[in-house]
């Protein structure tokens, strides 16, 4: 198959492409907030895994003495190639001759219908791989039997020692509460984001101390805004419940609650330590024929082929190099909640 640049060239069909990518990751609610997106011109990342957290204490000297000789933290060097992810749709001989006759605007709106596609598909998947990344601390990749750990240390993967489903009597903001001092123990900061399904969130808030109890002694069960006065009250930070599914089903357990930073811009990659979702650069982006900058190459990009001779199917390609990662595993925590 040859390029296809008749109705829109591959330039032109990337800029929309990553508009849409940004688009779906402002408006679906993506872990992008707390792995946000980061460009790279290679296909693979450099970075120092650790703590983010406790440093040893200096030590006061007498005048004229010399400073103590410190420690360098006790983390490692670590090199990450980033797999390729991409998807193609082809558009049949019969849908072709179905539109031959239509205007470029009537063709170009269904290349574009059609990239939407297939940078959706994109964005589902990378958006799956950051949930199993912040559930298990690595990123497994079944498709190409890769498994990268990012090592969490292991007291940041537990459970509820009575699952929260079990009883409504369970103090959930005990386990909270627990976990919350486990984590800034580790890392000498509090978390700034609870993050559970909507299932995880409805069992919490069936707990016995968020009842709001009526006059004559009724009770009933706790709003959102309820549940987290109580949380926030308790020194905790708010919960956000996140719901996002793809087709293969919830990007995150419903069982599993994640303590984690603050959330950022899906953009803004250099203000958490958590890590990144990195985005490296395809071999097609800096093909000639796509007429790509340079500066723009690196990231996902999109293209049209057609094969020249009968049957002459074309195909919307969407083509990226990237994967999530945790620079500072420890900066997120892991409980399984419901049965």
């Amino acid at each position: 198959m040859a390029l296809w640049t008749d109705i829109i060239d591959p330039a032109t069909l990337t800029g929309y492409v990553r508009e849409d990518l940004s688009a779906i990751e402002q408006r679906r609610g993506s872990l992008a907030r707390y792995l946000p997106n980061r460009v790279v011109s290679d296909i693979v990342v450099r970075f120092i895994a650790g703590q983010a957290g406790l440093v040893p204490e200096a030590e006061f000297r007498a005048y004229d003495a010399e400073p103590t000789v410190g420690k360098r933290p006790n983390a490692k060097r670590t090199v990450l190639e980033l797999p390729a992810i991409g998807q193609n749709i082809p558009v049949s001989e019969y849908d072709q001759l179905r539109t031959r006759n239509a205007s470029d605007e009537a063709i170009l709106r269904e290349i574009l219908n059609t990239a939407r596609r297939v940078t959706l598909a994109v964005a589902d998947r990378m958006e799956r791989l950051r949930g199993v990344v912040l559930s298990t601390g690595v990123a497994t990749i079944s498709e190409i039997g890769a498994a990268d750990s990012f090592g969490r240390t292991g007291t940041h993967t537990t459970s509820a020692s009575l699952l929260w489903d079990s009883a409504t009597s369970v103090s959930r903001l005990a386990d909270l509460q627990t976990w919350s001092d486990r984590y800034e123990a580790t890392n000498g900061v509090a978390p700034g984001s609870i993050v559970m399904s909507r299932k995880a969130f409805r069992v919490l808030a069936q707990g016995d101390e968020f009842k709001t109890s009526l006059v004559g002694g009724g009770s009933r069960p706790a709003t959102v805004a309820d549940v987290n006065a109580i949380i926030e009250g308790a020194g905790l930070p708010p919960v956000e419940v996140y719901t996002r599914r793809t087709s293969a089903g919830l990007v995150l357990p419903e069982k599993e609650v994640l303590l984690l930073p603050a959330p950022v811009d899906p953009d803004a990659w250099e203000e958490t330590q958590l890590g990144a979702s990195f985005w490296g650069q395809t071999l097609s982006a800096s093909e000639a024929g796509w007429g790509i900058e340079e500066a723009e190459q690196p990231g996902i990009v999109a293209g049209v082929y057609r094969n020249e001779k009968p049957p002459m199917i074309a195909e919307v390609i969407s083509d990226a190099i990237g994967m999530p990662v945790l620079a500072n595993a420890d900066l997120s925590l892991k409980a399984t909640v419901l049965a």
